[in-house]
């Protein structure tokens, strides 16, 4: 089965049948398929110009917290790590980015955004430390406009912000996908509204066809997941309380820890063994973790993911998929195929280039696939093969 280009019937003209277990979904290039975003190349240059404004705007975050900004915010704080690579996809550029946290600056250096926006190994990450706790002599020499932080938290890390006098917008990170909130919210503090819009159109138009397509489908076929957030110096895995549990459940999966109520803990290897998942996802925190690493432990020789091989590294592309990021639903893509390859066919080349050229107005070079979908670690995995076509 091939996978689908643009010339392909649209969504509309593909019959879906939620009754048959074998109905399947060749998704098209989803970016492309948005009406919002269909013109979307051709209007690139408008996105920028949308960027000044004339009237003043106040932007309301989820906990109450307002800004009016006389204009766009030209030189932003995203202190929390998924709103470094937001604030480069909502605005187009890496222009708006005085700071980031270290984790963000991390994963820009690991994966594509060095490459587009070389002035990002210059940005500084002194700003906030661990715990999110901001460093406000590091923010205020970085003359920001607006600082975005954490807010379920508490005023530790909010007060002394507010104090500096320095403007702030909050987001929340829940068992959700939040993300939905803090693209619009950014998208009218950059003056991109429409920028923000197709961004949360592909989105959500790439949800609502992965969940149609999985309509019907038995808890006897969910696999069983485990997904380690931490591996070697730690055993930890992903709770119920986690955004990475809401994704294993939407794409199809049961998360083995949905019982934990933390976002993630620290378990024994005992306890992974008498969940025994199916497969077991690897996280991208770590750059250098790998699936052959958990198969050659010996403690853990006993599991079906080990013994069948169903150990895979999860992508990083802008930025790590496993994460609410902009680049989220081409995480989503990933994993419904990997969990359900009889349901799903996406056309990696054509999604992730539609995706770059909309987030950040570039292409991938060539073979900047192959290494976001991290080809050369998961290469011994059970059915990885069918992504090396990418």
């Amino acid at each position: 089965m091939s996978p689908q280009h643009s010339s392909s019937p649209s969504r509309q003209d593909v019959e879906i049948n939620p009754a048959k277990a074998e109905a399947k979904f060749i998704p098209n290039k989803i970016v492309k398929d948005t009406l919002l975003v269909a013109s979307f190349l051709g209007l690139a240059a408008i996105a920028g110009a949308t960027i000044g404004k004339a009237d003043d705007v106040t932007v309301t975050d989820v906990n109450g917290f307002s800004v009016t900004l006389t204009e766009p915010s030209q030189r932003s704080a995203p202190l929390p790590p998924p709103l470094g690579t937001f604030a480069i996809a909502i605005p187009g550029d890496a222009d708006h980015l005085v700071t980031a946290h270290p984790w963000s600056k991390a994963v820009m250096m690991q994966g594509s955004l060095a490459g587009y926006f070389p002035s990002l190994a210059d940005l500084p990450t002194g700003a906030v430390g661990g715990g999110f706790a901001p460093n406000i002599e590091e923010l205020l020499a970085t003359d920001p406009d607006l600082v975005f932080q954490v807010g379920f938290i508490g005023d530790d890390v909010l007060a002394p912000i507010i104090a500096a006098g320095l403007p702030v917008l909050t987001i929340n990170v829940t068992a959700n996908d939040d993300a939905m909130d803090w693209i619009p919210m950014m998208g009218a503090a950059y003056g991109v509204e429409d920028r923000a819009d197709w961004i949360l159109s592909w989105r959500k138009e790439t949800l609502a066809s992965i969940t149609q397509t999985l309509a019907g489908l038995g808890d006897e076929d969910r696999p069983t997941v485990a997904h380690l957030a931490r591996y070697g110096d730690a055993l930890r895995v992903v709770g119920g309380g986690h955004f990475r549990s809401w994704q294993i459940e939407a794409m199809g999966g049961v998360n083995v820890a949905s019982e934990v109520p933390q976002r993630s803990a620290e378990i024994s290897a005992e306890q992974l063994i008498a969940w025994d998942p199916e497969i077991i996802l690897l996280n991208a925190f770590q750059p250098d973790l790998m699936p052959q690493m958990v198969y050659d432990d010996p403690v853990l020789q006993s599991l079906a993911a080990v013994r069948e091989r169903r150990v895979y590294a999860f992508p990083v592309g802008g930025d790590r998929w496993e994460a609410p990021v902009a680049e989220s639903p081409l995480g989503w893509m990933w994993l419904s195929e990997l969990l359900h390859p009889d349901r799903f066919r996406w056309d990696y080349t054509a999604e992730i280039t539609a995706a770059h050229e909309m987030l950040y107005g570039q292409t991938p070079p060539p073979n900047a696939i192959g290494r976001m979908l991290k080809l050369d670690a998961n290469q011994g995995s059970t059915g990885y093969e069918r992504f090396s076509a990418f």
